[in-house]
């Protein structure tokens, strides 16, 4: 079997979003059919799910910007 990249079902609705809007970003975050079952999903992510303090703190250090960040600061 071969080794494909497998999208979670959040990303593949995103890859879909993206489809419906022609490959276009600002499209995908604008759109103008809410009615669509995909809309709360578009930006890849489930707007349901509530995350903790904690975990957007652990999210947020894992973010390429702030990773470098910190590796300036290590001694």
């Amino acid at each position: 079997m071969d080794k494909e990249k497998r999208l979670t079902p959040i990303k593949a609705i995103r890859a879909k979003c993206l489809d419906c809007s022609g490959g276009n970003n600002a499209e995908v975050r604008n759109c103008v059919i809410p009615s669509c079952p995909l809309y709360p999903y578009r930006m890849g992510h489930n707007p349901y799910i509530k995350l903790s303090d904690e975990r957007k703190a652990q999210m947020a250090a894992n973010l390429p910007w702030n990773k470098q960040e910190h590796a300036d600061k290590t001694p």
